[in-house]
């Protein structure tokens, strides 16, 4: 795109002083696809009482304060919703507080946001610095690639087109899981939603643990029975991806 540009790039943050200022510095970082084009980074501080705020103000990033919580399935579809109606980019990145961005990835990414792919994601790997949960993590990655299912798009890193935003509602509170629900409405309109596997983004979690991997499993089943996914769907999901705790979610939720 060679044209004037302006994106604003949407992080959802809820405590997340560990990991918020790489998320920053990471951005602050990237290329750009020409001189014209202009980045804003925008933090949705949802209902933080760590030091996210400050870390992010330091940094002259732009803050968002949200201290509501309405009556949503998701809270992260909230959040970004939030920054969204907050912000002029005609291009929307959502991007997690606990990502590091590579350089090349707006230049990358932008790119492929035309002839009906409205969203485009990329690869993420994770890390936590716990050599063994980091082979763990590792060994998931690799299942990702060569499962029979095929790698869906990752809701980490995203790049959103407005246009497509405005003309179709937006993000909606009944969604259970926000990036599930945007693929499932790019779909019915007959839109697309691309992977870039050339690109990889790293989610750096330095606190994460096997308890915490369980929980998000089973929030990820709720969800997926929220969204009425298939219980075929989801167990084939639970099977291939290597996360028996999702069908257990899916099993146990409402």
């Amino acid at each position: 795109m060679d044209r004037k540009l302006k994106v604003s790039i949407i992080t959802p943050a809820h405590n997340e002083e560990e990991v918020i200022e790489h998320c920053i510095l990471s951005v602050k970082n990237l290329l750009l696809p020409n001189s014209e084009t202009n980045v804003k980074h925008i933090v949705v501080a949802d209902r933080c009482t760590d030091q996210t705020v400050d870390i992010c103000r330091d940094a002259n990033v732009k803050v968002l304060i949200k201290e509501f919580l309405g009556n949503v399935l998701d809270p992260v579809t909230e959040a970004v919703d939030f920054g969204v109606n907050n912000s002029s980019g005609e291009i929307i990145g959502k991007l997690d507080a606990d990502i590091i961005l590579p350089k090349n990835w707006l230049v990358e990414m932008i790119k492929y946001l035309d002839n009906g792919i409205v969203c485009v994601s990329c690869r993420i790997k994770t890390r936590t610095g716990k050599w063994w949960l980091d082979l763990l993590m590792w060994l998931r990655d690799i299942n990702y690639r060569i499962t029979p299912l095929g790698e869906e798009p990752r809701g980490a890193a995203r790049l959103i087109n407005r246009k497509f935003l405005a003309e179709t509602g937006g993000f909606e509170y009944q969604w259970a899981s926000w990036d599930t629900g945007l693929d499932q409405k790019i779909r019915m309109m007959n839109y697309k939603s691309l992977l870039i596997k050339n690109i990889t983004a790293l989610e750096y979690r330095p606190s994460l643990t096997i308890r915490r991997i369980i929980r998000k499993q089973i929030k990820q089943g709720k969800a997926r029975k929220r969204m009425r996914v298939s219980l075929l769907r989801t167990l084939a999901h639970s099977l291939f991806r290597i996360r028996p705790f999702v069908i257990w979610g899916y099993l146990i939720g409402k």
